[in-house]
Formats: C-alpha cells, sequence, structure tokens
C-alpha cells in the first residue's frame, strides 16, 4: 500500500503559495488613484491659502470634496503638483459647503457627511458649522 500513488498535499500548497504571495504583492504595490481636479481656492490670510479639490475615485463613486490649506507665497500649479505630499484637513460629500476667511479665521459651513476632520496646528483658526443634512 505504500507505493500507491495519491492526493500529496505539498503539491497542492505550492499553487495555494505561489496565489498568495500574488495576491500580497498586489496589494502591496497597487495604488488606487484619485483624480483631485482644484474645485475652489480662498485666500485666508498672506501666509495661508485654502484650496478645495474636487476628488474622482472612478465611475461608481460620488465626488469628494478635500480642504487643504497651503503655503500662500507659493503658487496653484505648485501646489497641484505636490498635491499627493499634502493631508487634506477635512474630507467631505459636500458640493455646497462655503468658506469664509475674516481676520485669521476660517469659516466652514458643511450640510453633508464629514469623513475626516482634523483641526491641527494650522496658522490660522478653523472655525466648522456642521450638520448633517
Amino acid at each position: 500500500m505504500q507505493k500507491e500513488r495519491g492526493f500529496k498535499k505539498r503539491y497542492a500548497l505550492v499553487p495555494v503559495l505561489f496565489a498568495f504571495m500574488l495576491i500580497a504583492w498586489v496589494i502591496h504595490f497597487l495604488k488606487f488613484s484619485v483624480e483631485e481636479e482644484l474645485y475652489k481656492k480662498v485666500k485666508v490670510n498672506n501666509l495661508v491659502t485654502l484650496y478645495i479639490t474636487q476628488a474622482s475615485a472612478g465611475a461608481m463613486t460620488s465626488f469628494s470634496y478635500h480642504y487643504y490649506l497651503y503655503d500662500a507665497t507659493k503658487s496653484e500649479a505648485d501646489f497641484m503638483a505636490h498635491i499627493d505630499d499634502q493631508r487634506a484637513f477635512m474630507v467631505t460629500s459636500d458640493s455646497k459647503a462655503t468658506a469664509t476667511a475674516n481676520n485669521d479665521h476660517l469659516y466652514l459651513r458643511v450640510r453633508g457627511d464629514i469623513s475626516s476632520f482634523d483641526n491641527g496646528s494650522y496658522k490660522v483658526i478653523v472655525h466648522l458649522d456642521a450638520s448633517p443634512y
């Protein structure tokens, strides 16, 4: 009986291990592209400008709006060239959100979903007025 051919686990293990390594490689190196285009620009003060971008991850997703505070001495083209290095302080689904600046204060009014918000240490004070709808 020992010389009889049968199913050996090592022959099934090699393709499973190869498939697992391939999936891990794809997940590690695949970066989902998100297209961002400039939606609005608001000058807050001499140091900071607010850039709002409209981001689309594809045909099956709705637009999201990313809010960035960026150095006012740099150009719009410079901001768009380095957008991957920047971190948005707010991400929302509201296309009609308003942003007004007054005396180094930034007032945001959002009526919709906010995916993320970070009121970190910026050169302006951010005031957020938000409600779901």
